[in-house]
């Protein structure tokens, strides 16, 4: 198992999505985040007085690397170090961001030189934690303190890694492109949402933007962990460990949305030259109405000219729960020189939220965001992750399948018998490789 682990970073994993949505379980976390907008917001970039305590500690020293993908806040997590070593006299703490992040960061630990603070990347998962990380059983949150705490157990109990955020999905949308179509409230049902794409396609608006070019804004669209948008399953990628279908009837439902709309030309025009940077504006601007996500990205539409009033959520159409999930799940490298620092640092970030568009992982900090308030006015549950088992990553991971590259392939495919024997290739690796990895098989 630990062999394949390692050859699958020395390939080099694909990027992964900036935090994807989790699969779900009955645990509402719908009280668990505090949405009240007559919150003090100030408590937001804080975080509570009974939780912060004096980081500052005379006793630290050393030098860590903490490796960020944001390279959209170089220089703020470079103002935010800058403030930890003026608390932390004598220590170094360097950021680096890196935009190929899960390329990158695989490669130098496949190489023994892993960053002393960085998030999990393919294909790590429960069963090689230890094998990569230290555990911090020992620093002083607990389950009480942190949304998915246990989710960062590895296989053999310990703890090794921790979400700094967590997330909705929803569908992002422009009330402006919306108005100009004459569309007078968010749809509830598929059916509802296929008719406001049309309306939207006649206005002269691109219904949905996908970012197609840079592959990983899709994801929220394909992930297992959801199993779908519609359907809901409490089990997760976790019910695929136990079955051969790796691409079932369930998540062909959900894929196949954004591939009927793909069809019916209601995506961007040119989606394989559709990029991140050109699809914001776009939607900033109401030339796009659409795009399904998480709750970190409606302040970049806003930051990009939107009026703040003019961007909202909603529910996916006729989802059964809002997914919820945890950021990226961050650790400290176990070849890590300054140990206590790093585990100082990591504390630090999980009471001093880095953004205040983030939703902390920290129960004790309050949230003020808007665009959480809407997404959950309309009623619908959202979920939290169960506990996924390493079975379904070493399953994948085993026979290569990149999900997002290939769910863009998928869409991309008008022809329905070709796209049926793509769905048949991919099942039947997995069920070839499945018994190697499932006890009982």
């Amino acid at each position: 198992m630990k062999r394949k682990i390692a050859v699958g970073l020395t390939m080099i994993m694909a990027a992964s999505s900036l935090a994807a949505c989790g699969s779900q379980s009955k645990e509402s976390v719908n009280a668990e985040v505090n949405t009240d907008n007559t919150e003090n917001s100030e408590e937001a970039g804080t975080g509570s007085a009974e939780n912060k305590e004096d980081t500052g500690n005379t006793e630290l020293s050393g030098k860590i690397v903490v490796a960020s993908n944001r390279t959209d806040l170089e220089d703020d997590l470079n103002a935010y170090a800058a403030k930890f070593m003026e608390e932390n006299p004598g220590t170094t703490v360097e950021f680096e961001t890196i935009k190929e992040y899960d390329d990158v960061v695989a490669t130098r630990i496949a190489g023994g030189e892993a960053p002393d603070l960085f998030y999990v990347v393919d294909p790590i998962n429960q069963d090689s934690y230890a094998d990569y990380f230290l555990p911090i059983d020992d620093l002083k949150f607990t389950a009480d303190d942190i949304l998915f705490y246990e989710n960062g157990r590895g296989s053999d109990g310990n703890l090794y890694v921790l979400p700094l955020t967590v997330s909705y999905c929803g569908m992002i949308y422009n009330k402006q492109a919306f108005k100009a179509a004459g569309i007078e409230e968010v749809p509830k049902t598929v059916d509802e949402f296929y008719a406001d794409c049309d309306k939207l396609k006649d206005a002269g608006i691109t219904p949905v933007g996908t970012a197609f070019k840079d592959v990983w804004p899709i994801f929220a669209w394909c992930g297992w962990g959801e199993v779908n948008l519609t359907a809901g399953d409490e089990r997760g990628e976790n019910k695929y460990a136990q079955q051969d279908e790796i691409y079932d009837e369930v998540m062909l439902d959900s894929m196949n949305i954004l591939r009927n709309l793909n069809k019916k030309g209601e995506l961007e025009d040119d989606i394989m030259s559709a990029n991140w940077d050109q699809f914001k504006l776009d939607l900033a601007q109401g030339k796009v109405a659409m795009h399904y996500s998480e709750t970190w990205l409606p302040t970049q539409f806003v930051e990009l000219g939107a009026n703040p009033e003019d961007i909202g959520m909603f529910p996916f159409p006729g989802a059964k729960n809002i997914k919820a999930g945890s950021g990226k799940q961050w650790g400290i490298s176990k070849d890590t020189q300054s140990p206590e620092l790093a585990k100082a640092f990591l504390t630090y970030m999980l009471e001093n939220p880095i953004s205040d568009a983030d939703i902390p992982s920290n129960k004790n900090i309050k949230v003020d965001d808007p665009f959480v308030a809407e997404l959950l006015s309309y009623g619908v549950e959202p979920l939290s992750p169960i506990v996924g088992t390493a079975e379904f990553s070493n399953i994948k991971n085993a026979i290569e399948l990149d999900g997002q590259q290939f769910f863009l392939t998928y869409v991309m495919e008008q022809d329905d018998d070709k796209a049926k024997e793509l769905i048949d290739e991919w099942n039947a690796k997995w069920a070839a490789e499945r018994p190697n990895w499932v006890e009982g098989n």
